[in-house]
């Protein structure tokens, strides 16, 4: 029992003297921090920062805050083709061809720009450079029926300037010993005039293909414009909105020139019914009543008064071909 007593008393006096050994190290190391800590904050106050080395003032350049550059405003390619498309609108076509050589469509609506030019072209008379943009875009996409409409008017305009052939011309007092032809085929009046019905033909048995409402501009691409421009208003633009009416009305002036008369009417009928004032019915009339064919004179001055300003003289002539056709039938 004494042995275990002085073995505890032992072990206690040991911890005693190694906690006075950490109390009296641990206040000689704060001393000396302290110690540290002011001789730093005396160096701070009471010292002079030493002199930069000679030659180094004009290495010695403040740093900069970085500048960083806005990029450049996103060319907004919708309100562009919506500028292009006003100019054309309002007929300014000069602007309007620099607005568009400016612009560049995706390839699904490239051919569009090319229409755009086209007929621009051809309301200012540059009849090459319209021919030049149509045929690309009738390589860019032969079954766009608006394409073989403004290639129709190309070949109706290239007719209107064309000569006829020499002995198409009728007599007169020199004779050609030799004629050569121009490079370019069709060459005369009537070879166009061909051409163009071919081309209006087809625009007319493309036409259910037109989709009014494709977007010129893709969807996904960044636009400030509270509106893609569509297809249909490029038709608009172009004066193409109704080129089916139009289509109709051309073709029959072209068919009637020929004496296809019967043809030539039902063009006109379908232009009427296009909205179009047909003014044909007159000439028709006259070419029926020419051809002995009094009934169906009669039935065309009847149509041509409610396409004329004037309805006096077509009713009279309706009514001298009525009587023609009754005396031919007594």
């Amino acid at each position: 029992m004494l042995v275990r007593q002085q073995a505890r008393e032992h072990t206690e006096w040991e911890l005693f003297k190694w906690m006075i050994c950490i109390a009296l190290a641990s206040a000689l190391a704060l001393g000396v921090l302290t110690s540290v800590a002011g001789a730093a904050d005396l160096s701070k106050v009471d010292r002079e920062p030493a002199p930069l080395p000679s030659g180094i003032d004009g290495a010695a350049v403040p740093i900069e805050e970085p500048r960083f550059e806005e990029p450049p405003p996103v060319a907004d390619l919708a309100i562009r083709v919506w500028q292009a498309l006003e100019l054309q609108h309002g007929q300014r076509y000069d602007e309007a061809i620099a607005a568009w050589q400016a612009i560049d469509l995706a390839c699904e609506t490239t051919v569009w720009k090319q229409v755009a030019l086209g007929q621009a072209y051809l309301a200012t008379g540059e009849i090459d450079s319209a021919a030049e943009v149509l045929f690309d875009a009738r390589d860019l996409q032969s079954d766009n029926p608006i394409v073989h409409y403004f290639l129709g008017l190309l070949r109706l305009e290239q007719a209107y300037v064309a000569d006829e052939w020499p002995d198409a011309v009728g007599p007169e007092g020199t004779s050609f010993v030799a004629y050569k032809p121009t490079d370019v085929a069709p060459n005369t009046k009537s070879m166009y005039q061909l051409t163009a019905m071919m081309e209006l033909e087809e625009a007319l048995k493309l036409a259910p293909d037109v989709w009014a409402d494709q977007p010129l501009v893709p969807a996904d691409w960044p636009t400030r414009a509270a509106l893609a421009p569509t297809v249909g208003d490029l038709l608009l633009a172009v004066s193409a909105d109704n080129f089916e009416a139009k289509a109709h009305n051309m073709l029959s002036y072209l068919y009637l020139e020929r004496g296809s008369l019967e043809t030539a009417e039902g063009h006109m009928d379908s232009a009427a019914r296009g909205g179009l004032k047909v003014v044909g019915y007159v000439d028709l009339g006259e070419k029926y009543a020419e051809a002995g064919q009094h009934t169906d004179a009669a039935r065309a001055y009847v149509k041509a008064m409610s396409h004329s300003p004037s309805k006096v003289e077509p009713a009279r002539k309706a009514w001298e071909n009525l009587r023609d056709a009754w005396q031919e039938l007594w």
